[in-house]
């Protein structure tokens, strides 16, 4: 049984995960995630999305409402389905508008809103933010794999730092920022090592960065693109009863995407 405790998902050494990150209001790609997901209905086996559902990079494409409403529903009735808090999502909560190339996706999401809900956008807004601040920020496994959207934030001591990481608020709160839009480059291998010390764990899997299915970062990070990306699409299908020394080790448990969109 899967343990949600503070912000943090707790996933035990039993069965597996599927890893997907930024979809970005990509309907397809979530849909074929999920069709990857239920064909393991029989067995032990965790969805984990790490953020970053909403805004796509315009408007006619965007089903970032589909898939919220989804997520929503499913959060209701399967206990192994987690999706974490993004940036894009931070953006909602904290009404600060988020851009892609030029591109005020808030006001897109916004505009969204008015088109599906006419005068009503304004409460469905208020819902999606509550929604939004009960994600978890984070998922450990037991077999010591940390997963987040970004990061890792820096001057993190200990796992409880990483549980009670809201209960400052989602506003001029350092570290949860620095989880959420913290990329390659905002912090050095020092900075990862010592992040994965004081949390326990071995390795880390994040989204956030568009990269060309994966990247590996040293030997203790591994970035995954599973829809906005700069080439291929990925994600982890991760053995939560093998004993990960460090991101190498999850290599071997990168699945392609076979469908492009």
């Amino acid at each position: 049984m899967n343990i949600y405790n503070g912000k943090l998902v707790e996933l035990p050494n039993e069965g597996k995960a599927i890893v997907v990150t930024d979809l970005h209001g990509n309907l397809k790609d979530y849909k074929k995630y999920l069709d990857i997901w239920e064909k393991y209905e029989e067995e032990n086996i965790h969805f984990i999305l790490t953020g970053d559902f909403i805004h796509a990079m315009g408007r006619k494409n965007d089903r970032s409402i589909d898939i919220l409403e989804s997520i929503k529903q499913k959060c209701e009735i399967n206990e192994n389905f987690h999706p974490l808090l993004g940036n894009h999502e931070w953006s909602t909560i904290s009404r600060t508008s988020v851009y892609k190339r030029g591109v005020n996706q808030s006001l897109n999401f916004e505009a969204l809103l008015k088109e599906r809900f006419d005068k009503g956008w304004k409460n469905k807004l208020e819902e999606y933010k509550k929604f939004f601040k009960k994600l978890p920020i984070a998922v450990k496994t037991d077999n010591k794999v940390f997963i987040s959207h970004g990061g890792p934030p820096k001057d993190i001591n200990n796992l409880n730092e990483i549980i009670n990481i809201a209960d400052e608020g989602y506003i001029s709160n350092d570290k949860l920022y620095q989880i959420l839009w913290n990329r390659e480059g905002d912090y050095t291998e020092n900075d990862l090592q010592s992040f994965l010390r004081a949390v326990g764990c071995n390795a880390m899997i994040v989204g956030h960065t568009p990269v060309n299915g994966t990247k590996l970062i040293g030997s203790k990070q591994l970035i995954v693109s599973s829809s906005y990306t700069k080439g291929k699409k990925a994600y982890v299908l991760l053995d939560l009863e093998k004993k990960i020394n460090n991101a190498e080790d999850i290599q071997d448990m990168v699945k392609k995407l076979n469908w492009f969109s």
